[in-house]
């Protein structure tokens, strides 16, 4: 009887031991399946990539004096929406491409044209950029005294200078402490000739140093739709000192050359813009600026004007600030207008890596 039993119970554990080895073997055969799969699966598009949603939003509302009439009015100092991405594909090189548009808090607040629509290809032997984007007229030297929370800053660079240029191919290349950049428009056989353009320019950082030196060459048009050309000099030279002071200079020799039958043909403008920034208090800053057009038409349709900026910042959080404004234009043969705002501005940026 005991033998029965010990055969019995002999049986019973193989059994058991037959169940559980091929359960085990399921499994192994089960994970080797999603293994293979997994190995299988098409890559991530995300997989070295990096992904930007970003912002700032900047609403103002301003007293407005212009010796005719005295206005409130709310406006806008070019809050925008962004987004940039960016997918590492080989060692060393990168695929780019940003869209950035303009928010139009002044009026009904909608979406407004497009500041930047690009896609590049960055190097090691440099960046090469196809759509609207920075020149580096602005890059380089603008950018510098472009301090102020207000939509015309900088205030003399603004009246004739870009900002954004369309159907544009752009080349950068930093070597070093300089910055190298050059860009040409091409609007084709069904583009505006009159707006095609080339510049390049060159920045030298070292420290809290910034020389920048840019030059302009665009095709234009007088009021009377006399054709011809403007050709830009500009430079900036920048510094912040040891005390946190700012102060940066920007001037811009421009050449005006038209053809026969303009009124106002080879004259000579130019621009400056000073900027100083100093912080005051904890999270207090005051930020004064003078600027200078001068268009080079010697009669009274000449816009040349003058002025200065007084600004008093409190930001309670880097993403955050708030402002007061004092604005001062004076023209040779126009209005002048002064302009108190106060003004708020919010800055944001999500990043996603892949």
């Amino acid at each position: 009887m005991n033998t029965f039993k010990s055969l019995l119970a002999t049986a019973v554990s193989l059994c058991c031991f037959n169940a559980y080895a091929a359960d085990s073997a399921t499994n192994a055969e089960l994970e080797a399946r999603i293994a293979k799969l997994e190995d299988n699966a098409a890559p991530s598009q995300f997989k070295n990539s990096q992904v930007s949603l970003y912002g700032s939003i900047r609403p103002t509302l301003s007293y407005l004096d212009d010796s005719q009439d005295n206005t409130w009015d709310v406006r806008d100092a070019l809050s925008r929406v962004g987004i940039k991405a960016s997918t590492e594909f080989a060692d060393g090189w990168t695929a780019i491409a940003q869209g950035e548009w303009s928010v139009d808090i002044a009026n009904s607040g909608n979406f407004g044209k497009a500041r930047q629509a690009y896609a590049a290809i960055a190097s090691p032997y440099g960046q090469v950029g196809i759509g609207k984007q920075r020149p580096a007229q602005y890059t380089l030297v603008a950018e510098y005294v472009d301090i102020f929370n207000h939509g015309n800053s900088p205030f003399a660079y603004d009246h004739e200078s870009p900002f954004f240029v369309d159907n544009f191919v752009t080349y950068q290349l930093v070597t070093g402490d300089f910055t190298w950049m050059a860009g040409a428009q091409f609007d084709g056989d069904n583009g505006d000739d009159a707006t095609d353009m080339v510049n390049v320019g060159v920045g030298y950082d070292i420290d809290q140093l910034h020389i920048g030196l840019g030059y302009v060459t665009q095709n234009t048009t007088d009021l009377q739709g006399v054709e011809g050309d403007d050709k830009t000099v500009g430079g900036v030279v920048a510094y912040t000192f040891s005390n946190d002071l700012y102060l940066a200079v920007s001037y811009q020799d421009k050449q005006y050359n038209y053809d026969a039958g303009s009124m106002n043909k080879d004259r000579s403008g130019s621009t400056l813009d000073t900027a100083l920034a100093y912080p005051i208090f904890d999270n207090y800053k005051i930020k004064l600026g003078y600027f200078q057009f001068k268009d080079g038409i010697k009669d009274n349709t000449s816009a040349d004007y003058d002025g200065f900026n007084t600004t008093l910042e409190w930001n309670p959080l880097d993403n955050v600030r708030v402002h007061l404004e004092y604005l001062d234009k004076s023209y040779d043969n126009r209005d002048n207008d002064h302009a108190v705002t106060i003004g708020f501005r919010y800055d944001f940026n999500l990043t996603w890596h892949g």
